[in-house]
């Protein structure tokens, strides 16, 4: 019998009622134009230019020959006498005054002046040999005019003054020029009151004239200058 109206029909046994439906949550999108999204950016970018910066920073040296120890002039070097420094220079221009360390010390060359330990060797250190000495000649400096200190490997000129009385009005000569000094005992003849004796050396044009000079040597007083000092 189907009644009309009145109340709903009584739910069947054993079927659950439905429920409300539970609400949907969409997912968001993420939000590019969050601030702080942006100055993470710009923290990451900075770094990485800075760590670029000391990177290259510390890459900007340039390999150059250092002298390992002392070298006297007129030596020629050997690759033991040389070892590789890595330095920095302001100018680049002022790196090409220096031997590469990637390069050969160029063979037949002789330093130029003393070297000491740790100085960058520069190019216009290492020349070309001058005429190799072919005589030893002792210079007598009693009553003579040189310094105290002359040693071994110093150059110098040797300069005459006439000392008879005929030749007062004549000037001093050179006799002797920028020659190398071989074996100088100065010190010890002044302690023990000796004639001290400098031998020089002599290249062959400078010997060509010898017989002369040390004629004129034997009627004048010596003075002896050092060169460059």
């Amino acid at each position: 019998m189907i009644r009309v109206g009145g109340d709903a029909a009584p739910a069947r046994p054993g079927v659950a009622e439905a429920g409300p439906a539970p609400a949907v949550r969409r997912l968001r999108s993420s939000r590019w134009r969050d601030p702080r999204l942006a100055v993470g950016v710009v923290l990451v970018a900075a770094s990485v230019v800075v760590g670029a910066r000391v990177l290259a920073a510390a890459d900007d040296t340039v390999a150059v020959w250092s002298l390992r120890g002392d070298v006297p002039a007129g030596s020629q070097l050997t690759s033991g006498d040389v070892t590789i420094s890595r330095v920095r220079f302001e100018d680049a221009a002022d790196a090409g005054r220096y031997f590469d360390g990637d390069a050969e010390i160029p063979a037949g060359l002789v330093v130029d002046h003393d070297l000491v330990a740790g100085e960058l060797l520069a190019r216009s250190a290492l020349v070309e040999p001058v005429s190799r000495a072919t005589s030893d000649v002792p210079v007598s400096l009693a009553d003579a005019v040189y310094p105290a200190d002359l040693e071994v490997g110093d150059r110098v000129d040797v300069w005459v003054t006439p000392t008879d009385e005929a030749s007062r009005r004549r000037e001093s000569s050179l006799v002797f020029h920028d020659v190398p000094v071989l074996q100088a005992e100065v010190a010890d003849a002044a302690l023990s009151g000796a004639t001290a004796v400098v031998t020089v050396g002599l290249d062959s044009d400078q010997a060509a004239s010898l017989d002369k000079d040390l004629a004129v040597i034997g009627a004048g007083s010596v003075t002896m200058i050092r060169v460059g000092g």
